[in-house]
């Protein structure tokens, strides 16, 4: 049992850290909560045990030397030092922003990065539409009922198509009356940058369609124009990169999948002040 693995299945660190002993309790022939207390560092051989019984906290030390001998590195490690912090945390607002950051690990953990030889996945704007619908559909496997599905209707020829490419790239497998998909999120990691812009201007062509067709109760649309500096337009990117990320946990973590949604987030230069025509506050 590696805790590296094993620590995504849980929302309560002391459950996590249970588990984890009781598989070396059966596992290593001279384990004891002693021998545990000892080589992570505890004073007291009980400690573990009152905090595994929720009579006692891990504070930043001990979650460290938990997570040492656990040997978590990387993503599970920040992952527990989250959770550690969520569970323990005594307002409203650390127990939402915890949550926050456990939700887009948990996304980062289960995106699926794309090579160089995916760029395909990208080629067709409903590529990834029909991957979502064949993943949380019924009729997954019913190339028509798939294009029926679209707004608006697309044709089933392209269906196909597309389902064709999800099963060569091996997004999309086959399971008997349905399709699975293995990864819930794909990441364009190594994708050529022109594909990628290329996707983006299909997707916004689809909004513009969407502007236009669509009530107001159906879609959503906001837009502000800024005057600000370019170190302040850093931090506004940086802003709505952390609204995507968010948008993206939030989906990962909804069981009740209604629809699939395109959110685009965007931000770009309309007009260029001159150094010497600026105007300063006062």
């Amino acid at each position: 049992m590696d805790p590296n693995q094993l620590i995504w299945d849980y929302g309560d660190y002391r459950a996590f850290v249970k588990a984890v002993l009781d598989d070396w309790k059966v596992t290593r022939k001279h384990f004891s909560l002693r021998w545990f207390a000892d080589r992570a560092g505890f004073s007291s051989h009980s400690f573990v045990g009152l905090v595994i019984a929720g009579k006692r906290n891990l504070g930043p030390d001990g979650a460290d030397k938990v997570a040492r001998i656990f040997k978590l590195k990387g993503p599970p490690l920040d992952y527990f030092k989250t959770l550690v912090r969520h569970n323990q945390a005594e307002t409203a607002s650390e127990r939402e922003e915890t949550l926050e950051a456990m939700k887009k690990a948990r996304a980062a953990r289960d995106a699926k990065k794309l090579g160089r030889d995916h760029w395909r996945y990208y080629d067709r704007w409903e590529t990834p539409v029909v991957r979502e619908l064949a993943a949380w559909t019924k009729d997954g496997i019913d190339p028509a009922k798939l294009g029926d599905m679209f707004v608006p209707a697309l044709k089933v020829e392209r269906v196909r198509e597309a389902l064709d490419l999800l099963l060569e790239l091996g997004l999309l497998r086959r399971d008997g009356d349905r399709w699975v998909a293995d990864d819930a999120v794909v990441t364009a990691v190594e994708i050529p940058g022109q594909v990628v812009r290329e996707a983006r201007t299909q997707y916004l062509l689809r909004a513009i369609e969407a502007a236009e067709r669509l009530p107001a109760t159906e879609r959503h649309a906001s837009w502000a124009v800024l005057a600000t500096s370019k170190k302040t337009l850093e931090e506004v990117f940086h802003l709505l990169d952390e609204a995507r990320q968010k948008c993206l946990a939030e989906a990962v973590a909804d069981p009740d999948v209604d629809g699939v949604y395109a959110v685009s987030l965007q931000a770009f230069p309309i007009a260029r002040i001159p150094r010497d025509s600026r105007r300063r506050p006062g």
